[in-house]
């Protein structure tokens, strides 16, 4: 009578595991996390401000001519769009997913973008200059190594754009003026702990994946870097008054996604 309770037991363990893991890897529906940030240094003219950031797509579809990722970006309502990387990549050569994309977005709000690894490898070259035309076609800025202002009224806040680099990021990466409200667009969340001070308030990065395979109470288990457990692969973290917001992509990546469904950032600013 033991052993068969023991048995029950061993069996219900076993189905509830069996689902906890077939739920897991169908987790597969796009979703918006939505974050509110507050500053004392933010111009009261921005009060609301909102962002929405996208990364690493990979030439992903999300519904017919990307009407589901369209949808969601469109329902946040925002003031700007900013793209940190990925977009394409050199496994891909069908750039329909890229462009319905741009084109449904194209009017919602001012699309800004900086590369990611994926755009600078030379085996991508041909994705990567078919991405810089449909660019040019919709109105989406590159500012890698630049910046731009945001006006409204007397006020303005600036978003810096840094080109992905694999090493010494820190070279080219110029310190923000500490009074001002500063947003910085990097691919690699590795590198938070590297630019946490370099007077930046926000950093947006994506990169990661979220991990690939997230794991409660751990988070995500793989890095896109060869590593394990990496400390920013998705959410929000704090250092040195620096913010930084990771996302955990839109694409898939080696392995599928594990508890790490496909993610649009929205950011709502708010003066304290």
């Amino acid at each position: 009578m033991k052993y068969i309770k023991k048995f029950k037991w061993f069996i219900i363990i076993f189905i509830l595991l069996c689902v906890y893991i077939i739920v897991g890897f169908t987790r597969t529906e796009l979703e918006v996390t939505e974050y509110t940030y507050s500053s004392t240094k933010l111009p009261k003219e921005f009060e609301g401000y909102k962002i929405v950031h996208l990364s690493d797509l990979h030439h992903k579809n999300f519904g017919e001519n990307q009407s589901e990722l369209i949808k969601c970006i469109k329902a946040q309502e925002p003031d700007i769009i900013l793209l940190t990387g990925d977009i394409v990549d050199k496994n891909h050569t069908d750039m329909s997913p890229v462009e319905n994309l741009f084109k449904g977005i194209e009017g919602v709000a001012p699309i800004y973008y900086i590369t990611g690894n994926h755009e600078l490898d030379p085996q991508a070259s041909v994705q990567y200059d078919r991405l810089c035309a449909l660019m040019d076609s919709y109105g989406i800025i590159d500012i890698d190594d630049d910046f731009v202002e945001i006006k409204k009224g007397n006020s303005s806040i600036f978003i810096h754009g840094q080109k992905f680099r694999s090493y010494y990021v820190t070279d080219y990466l110029p310190e923000a003026d500490k009074g001002e409200f500063n947003i910085l667009m990097y691919h690699c969340s590795d590198y938070f702990d590297l630019i946490s001070d370099y007077g930046y308030d926000i950093i947006l990065s994506g990169h990661s994946h979220g991990g690939i395979v997230r794991l409660p109470f751990i988070g995500g288990v793989f890095g896109n870097s060869g590593d394990y457990f990496p400390d920013y692969a998705g959410g929000v973290f704090e250092k040195d008054n620096c913010t930084l917001f990771s996302n955990r992509g839109l694409g898939d990546a080696r392995v599928p996604r594990f508890y790490n469904p496909p993610e649009i950032i929205s950011i709502t600013l708010k003066c304290q």
